[in-house]
C-alpha cells in the first residue's frame, strides 16, 4: 500500500506522471495542500496578472473551444448534480447566505422602504442637484422624500425619479429641452412654455392667451386649485386650470396684473365664459380706428 506523498499521509489512490502518489485525482485536492493554499498561505494570494501577461494569455487561448462545449449531461449526471445541490442547500453556510430569501419585502433584512420600486425620489440624493433651479422641500409625511413645485400651477407634489433625472440632464445640457417638472399631464399641456417654438402647443386664440406665471400661480393658490364656476378640484378635472381676466386686459392694461381682477376657471368653463355676449376675444380686441 502506498501513502500520499503530498503531506496528508492517507492511502494513495492515484499515481501521477511524475511518479508521485496522491490520495486525490489532483495534488491541489489533497487536504494538506488545500490548507497550505488557503488565503495568505497561497503564494499567489493578492497577486494579479499585468496587462502584458493578460494579452499573451488572450492570444494563446484565442480560437480555443472548451472540451465540454456541446456535450449534454447524461440523466445519471443530472440526478447526481441535483442530489449534491439539495445537500448543499441544507448546510448552515448556505442557509446563512440565503437569509431573507422568499420573505416579504417588508420583512427582508435589506429592505430600505421601497423608494426605488415606488419611484420616489430621495431628498438627500436629488435635492442638492436641482435646488439651484427648483424649489425643493421634504415631504411632511416622510422626510426622506423630495417635493418640488409644479412649473404651471406652483402646487407642491412628489415627482417620480425619472422626472427628476430628466430635469437634471436638462440642467447639465445632456438633454434636449428643459425637462420642467409638472404635477399632472393637464398642467403640462396647459403650460405655455411646454414644447413652445413659435406658439404654445395646440395654440388657439380663444384659450391660449396667457397671464403672467406668478399671477396665475398666486390666483390658483388663493382659489385652492378649484374652478370657481363648476367647483371641481384640479384632480377631479379632465382638463387643466386657467387664470381668467374678469375685465378685458386690452381696456385696462395697467390693471392686468391685479390679483383681484383674475379668477380660476377650468379650461371648459373658460371657453364657455368667452362665448357670452361682449366677452368673446373678437369683441374685446382693439379697434385701430378708435386709436
Amino acid at each position: 500500500m502506498s501513502l500520499c506523498e503530498y503531506g496528508c499521509g492517507q492511502e494513495a489512490n492515484y499515481k501521477f506522471d511524475n511518479g508521485k502518489y496522491c490520495c486525490s485525482s489532483h495534488w491541489l485536492k489533497c487536504p494538506e495542500k488545500r490548507k497550505t493554499m488557503k488565503a495568505e498561505n497561497n503564494p499567489f494570494f493578492g497577486k494579479t496578472h499585468d496587462d502584458e501577461t493578460k494579452k499573451k494569455a488572450g492570444e494563446k487561448n484565442k480560437g480555443r473551444v472548451p472540451w465540454n462545449k456541446g456535450i449534454a449531461h447524461t440523466e445519471k449526471t443530472k440526478k447526481l448534480i441535483s442530489l449534491k445541490t439539495k445537500e448543499a442547500m441544507k448546510s448552515e453556510e448556505v442557509k446563512k447566505k440565503l437569509k431573507g430569501h422568499g420573505l416579504k419585502k417588508e420583512n427582508h433584512p435589506k429592505w430600505k422602504g421601497g423608494y426605488y420600486t415606488k419611484k420616489l425620489p430621495l431628498y438627500d440624493t436629488y435635492a442638492p442637484q436641482i435646488i439651484y433651479a427648483e424649489e425643493c422641500r421634504r415631504n411632511k409625511k416622510d422626510k426622506k422624500v423630495l417635493e418640488v413645485k409644479c412649473t404651471y400651477c406652483a402646487s407642491w407634489f412628489i415627482p417620480t425619479t425619472s422626472q427628476v433625472y430628466e430635469r437634471m440632464r436638462s440642467l447639465t445640457g445632456k438633454n434636449y429641452g428643459e425637462g420642467r417638472l409638472y404635477c399632472s399631464e393637464n398642467c403640462k399641456q396647459e403650460c405655455s412654455i411646454f414644447h413652445q417654438i413659435s406658439y404654445p402647443k395646440d395654440h388657439k386664440p380663444a384659450t391660449s392667451r396667457e397671464v403672467q406665471p406668478e399671477l396665475r400661480q398666486m390666483r390658483f393658490k388663493i382659489d385652492n386649485y378649484t374652478c370657481q364656476k363648476c367647483n371641481k378640484y384640479k384632480d377631479e378635472l379632465d382638463v387643466g386650470l386657467h387664470c381668467h381676466h374678469i375685465e378685458g386686459i386690452r381696456w385696462e392694461p395697467l390693471e392686468s396684473a391685479d390679483l383681484d381682477k383674475v379668477i380660476t376657471f377650468c379650461k371648459n368653463c373658460h371657453i364657455e365664459t368667452h362665448k357670452q355676449p361682449d366677452c368673446g376675444y373678437h369683441d374685446m380686441r382693439c379697434n385701430p380706428l378708435s386709436l
